[in-house]
C-alpha cells in the first residue's frame, strides 16, 4: 500500500485493515477490498483542507527521501565483536529469571549465530513504517531487538563510538514539545535531567532512578496502573505521593484528559485520527509515539542530508555520492 495511505490509516486501523494494507494477493476478492479501502482513503485525502494536504504530502516526501538511506543501511553490514558473544550469553543465562526466559535467550543467540554464519557481519532490513505508530523497525536480523550487551559489541565503521537512541528518553521531550508544558520543559532542562529532578521531589536516591523513569513513561504518560508489579516505584512511594509529584505538569494532564474525552488525535502531518475504537488510557501512548516518529524521521533526514553534503564535497566520483531529492 502507498505511503500516504499507511500514514492516513495505520494508526487508527483495526486488524482487518492492517491485513489489507500488508497483504499481497492475486485473489480477486482481496484485491477488490484493497481497492475499496484505497478509494475511501482517497476520499478522505480529498476532504482535507489545502494546507493539511500540503503537510501530509511533505511527510510522504520525507519517507521517499529516506528510501536512499534505507537502501544504504541494508546494503552495508553491521560489524560485531563476536569474540565476546559467548561470555555475554553465559552472563545473560545466569541472570535469567526462569526457564522460559532462558529459552528465549537461547533462541535469540541461536538466530544470531545462524545470521552471522561464523562471520562478524550482520545485515538487516528496514521498514520505514513498521508499526501502528510509524516507527522505523528492523528485521532479518532485528538489530533493535538485540540485548543492550550485544548492541555494545557493534563496531563503529568510521568513528570511535556507536551511540543508540533510547525512545524512552525521547518521548518526554516530545510531550514537552506537544504541550509546551513549562514545568515539564524546566524539568527536562534540569542540570541532571528530568528523572533526577523527580528523584529530588520524591526524596529518593539515584538507585531508584530507573524505577522513576519506567513509571513516568509507563504510568504517567501512557496510563499504566501505578500499582502494577512492573512499576517497582510503588515499593518506595505511595500512589498519592506520585500523583502529587506529577500533578505539576498541568498541560500534560490536560492533554491526557482531552484525548480520553475526544478520542481524536490531530497530527502534525495534517490528518486527524479517530481513536474511538481504542481505550482512552492507551490513546496517549499511541499519540506520543506517533508524533515522536514524525519528529525523529525529520531529524534523521536532516542528519542524512548533512552527511551527504559533506561526503559529496569530499568525493566527486558519481558512484559514491549520496542520492536524495
Amino acid at each position: 500500500m502507498e505511503t500516504r495511505d499507511k500514514l492516513m490509516s495505520l494508526t487508527q486501523s483495526n486488524k482487518t485493515q492492517q491485513w489489507l494494507m500488508d497483504k499481497s494477493s492475486n485473489q480477486y476478492d482481496v484485491q477488490q477490498l484493497q481497492q475499496q479501502f484505497s478509494q475511501l482513503l482517497d476520499q478522505k485525502y480529498n476532504a482535507l483542507l489545502a494546507d493539511e494536504q500540503v503537510k501530509l504530502d511533505q511527510y510522504v516526501e520525507v519517507h521517499h527521501n529516506l528510501e536512499a538511506l534505507k537502501k544504504e543501511i541494508e546494503s552495508e553490514p553491521i560489524m560485531l565483536n563476536i569474540d565476546k558473544l559467548p561470555d555475554i550469553k553465559s552472563t545473560m543465562l545466569e541472570k535469567a529469571k526462569n526457564d522460559e526466559h532462558s529459552d528465549k535467550i537461547e533462541k535469540l543467540f541461536d538466530r544470531l549465530e545462524q545470521a552471522l554464519n561464523g562471520k562478524n557481519r550482520l545485515y538487516t532490513q528496514l521498514s520505514l513504517i513498521g508499526t501502528r505508530t510509524h516507527r522505523i523497525t528492523t528485521k532479518n536480523f532485528n538489530i533493535q531487538g538485540l540485548p543492550k550487551a550485544v548492541q555494545r559489541m557493534i563496531l563503529p565503521s568510521q568513528f570511535k563510538k556507536v551511540y543508540t537512541i533510547d525512545f524512552k528518553s525521547f518521548d518526554p521531550s516530545v510531550v514537552g514539545y506537544m504541550t509546551q508544558d513549562s514545568k515539564l520543559i524546566d524539568y527536562l532542562n534540569h542540570k541532571e535531567g528530568l528523572y533526577d529532578a523527580l528523584l529530588e521531589d520524591l526524596s529518593l536516591s539515584k538507585k531508584e532512578k530507573k524505577f522513576v523513569k519506567r513509571t513516568f513513561i509507563g504510568s504517567f504518560l501512557f496510563g499504566g496502573n501505578f500499582n502494577s508489579p512492573k512499576f517497582k516505584l510503588n515499593q518506595y512511594v505511595s500512589e498519592v505521593q506520585w500523583l502529587d509529584a506529577v500533578s505539576k505538569f498541568t498541560k500534560v494532564n490536560e492533554l491526557k484528559k482531552h484525548l480520553e474525552k475526544s478520542n481524536s488525535m490531530p497530527m502534525p502531518y495534517g490528518t486527524e485520527h479517530d481513536m474511538s475504537a481504542f481505550q482512552g488510557s492507551s490513546i496517549m501512548a499511541i499519540y506520543v509515539q506517533t508524533v515522536a516518529s514524525y519528529i525523529f524521521k525529520h531529524i534523521l533526514l536532516e542528519v542524512y542530508k548533512s552527511q551527504c553534503e559533506q561526503k559529496n564535497v569530499q568525493d566527486y566520483s558519481t558512484d559514491t555520492r549520496c542520492d536524495y531529492d
